[in-house]
C-alpha cells in the first residue's frame, strides 16, 4: 500500500523546531514494540544535494536536534547506508547526476506509524526535498528475543561469522548489531536483576531471525563472565518495586462507595524493611558484588579480582591509576552442562562509588598453574553493571 503526504516546502525547515509538538523524541527500543510489527514502513525521495553536502546538512541536525554530529548519530553501516540511532531508521543514499536518492525504513504498527512518519518527513525536510512524499507498507520484518546473561562485547562477538553485521555505539540501547543487506538488527537493554539483558533480534525472515539469536545464545556458552551486580542495589530496587507495586494495587481497588487513602510507597518500604526476613538479607548482601561466569574445565580453584580503574570515564578515557580492591575464590568449582545456569562468584568490597571497574577470572589447575579464563571491564552507575 502507498500513501502520499504533501506538505508546503515552506514549511520544511520547521519539523526540526516543531520536534516536541509532532512526538519526534526518543526512539522507542525496538523491544518494546510487538514481536512482529505489521509493516515495514518505507519512503523513497530525492533530494538535490550530492550524498557529501546532505550529510553535512544532516550533521548540522543532528548536532542542533540531539548535541551529537552525524558521525555519531548517523552511523555508516555499508558504502552510503547508514542506520539513524535516534530513530532506529535504516538511511540509504544512491548517488547520481550530483543529486541523491535517499531511501528510509522502519518497522511500525498500526500505534506508531504516524510518529514514524514524522520521523521521515523531518529528516527530509532538511534535505531541500520536494513537496510530494510517499510511503509503501512493506512486508513485516520478524522478531524474537530472550532474557539473557551477556554484554554488548559478546554481542559484539557475532560478526566474526557474519561480516554484514556491525556494531554501533549508542546511547539508545545497552548494545546494537545493524545490517543493511539482509535487513538485520539486533538490540540489547537491561531487563531485571542480576544483569540480565533483554535481546530482540529483528531480520527479514522468522527463519534469520531465529539462527542469529541461536548463535548468540551459543557465543555465550563459553567460558567467560556474562554479567556483573550489586547485591545491595539489587535488594533496594527489589523493595522499591514491591512498594509501588502494593501502592498500586491498593489504588485500584479504590471505588466510590469505598475510599482507601493512597499508601505512601515509603512507608511501604519501612514496614517491608522491618520484616525480619528481609533484614537478614539485607545485612548478607551489604557490600556484596556478584559476577556470573562460565568454565569449561576443572578447576581445584576459583579467583576472581576486583580492581578500580581511578580516573577512566563512561566515554573511555584511559584511567590514572588502578587500585586493587579485594578478590574471592570458589573451592573447585562444578562443571556446568552445556544449559545449565551460568555460576555466580561473589566478593565483598568496600562500597563502590560510580566508576570504572576491571573484573579478572582466574582459574587454578591441579598443578597449581594459573590460568586467566576472561577479563572485562565494566561501568558502574551506582545501581547497574554495564561493559565497557
Amino acid at each position: 500500500m502507498t500513501t502520499s503526504h504533501r506538505f508546503p516546502a515552506l514549511f520544511l525547515p520547521l519539523f526540526g523546531a516543531m520536534g516536541g509538538c509532532l512526538g519526534i523524541g526518543h526512539a522507542q527500543p525496538l523491544a518494546a514494540l510487538p514481536p512482529t510489527p505489521e509493516i515495514l514502513l518505507t519512503t523513497r525521495f530525492r533530494s538535490p544535494l550530492s550524498y557529501e553536502k546532505a550529510l553535512t546538512r544532516l550533521d548540522e541536525y543532528y548536532d542542533q536536534e540531539l548535541g551529537r554530529k552525524a558521525g555519531a548519530a548517523l552511523p555508516l553501516i555499508a558504502p552510503q547506508q547508514h542506520f539513524d540511532l535516534w530513530h532506529d531508521m535504516w538511511v540509504v543514499f544512491d548517488s547520481s547526476d550530483g543529486a541523491t536518492t535517499v531511501t528510509i525504513k522502519r518497522p511500525a504498527d498500526g500505534t506508531t506509524s504516524r510518529l514514524v512518519k514524522g520521523w521521515m518527513l523531518n529528516l527530509a525536510g532538511h534535505l531541500d526535498v520536494a513537496a510530494l512524499l510517499e510511503f509503501k507498507e512493506e512486508p513485516a520484518l520478524h522478531s524474537v528475543d530472550a532474557d539473557l546473561y551477556v554484554t554488548a562485547r559478546d554481542l559484539a562477538g557475532v560478526v566474526v561469522n557474519d561480516l554484514s553485521l556491525k556494531p554501533l555505539a549508542t546511547w539508545e540501547h545497552a548494545g546494537l548489531l545493524v545490517s543493511a543487506a539482509p535487513m538485520l538488527l539486533v538490540t540489547m537493554a537491561p531487563a531485571g536483576l542480576h544483569g540480565v539483558h533483554h535481546v530482540v533480534v529483528t531480520a527479514e525472515t522468522t527463519a534469520a531471525a531465529r539462527l542469529l539469536l541461536n548463535r548468540i545464545q551459543q557465543g555465550i556458552s563459553k567460558p567467560g563472565i556474562y554479567a556483573a551486580s550489586s547485591e545491595d542495589a539489587e535488594i533496594e530496587q527489589e523493595i522499591k518495586n514491591t512498594a509501588q507495586g502494593k501502592a498500586d494495587t491498593l489504588g485500584a481497588t479504590t471505588s466510590q462507595a469505598i475510599y482507601i487513602p493512597q499508601m505512601d510507597p515509603k512507608l511501604i518500604e519501612m514496614k517491608l524493611r522491618a520484616d525480619s526476613e528481609m533484614s537478614k538479607r539485607l545485612v548478607a548482601a551489604q557490600n556484596q558484588y556478584d559476577i556470573r561466569f562460565r568454565i569449561d574445565k576443572p578447576y581445584r580453584k576459583v579467583v576472581v579480582t576486583w580492581t578500580e580503574l581511578v580516573g577512566s570515564t563512561r566515554a573511555g578515557a584511559k584511567p590514572q591509576a588502578e587500585r586493587p580492591l579485594g578478590k574471592s575464590s570458589l573451592t573447585a568449582p562444578k562443571l556446568p552442562a552445556a544449559n545449565a545456569p551460568q555460576l555466580v562468584a561473589r566478593t565483598r568490597l568496600e562500597p563502590l562509588k560510580p566508576g570504572a571497574y576491571r573484573i579478572t577470572l582466574e582459574g587454578e589447575t591441579s598443578t597449581a598453574e594459573v590460568l586467566k579464563i576472561d577479563e572485562r571491564t565494566f561501568w558502574f552507575d551506582g545501581k547497574v553493571f554495564e561493559e565497557m
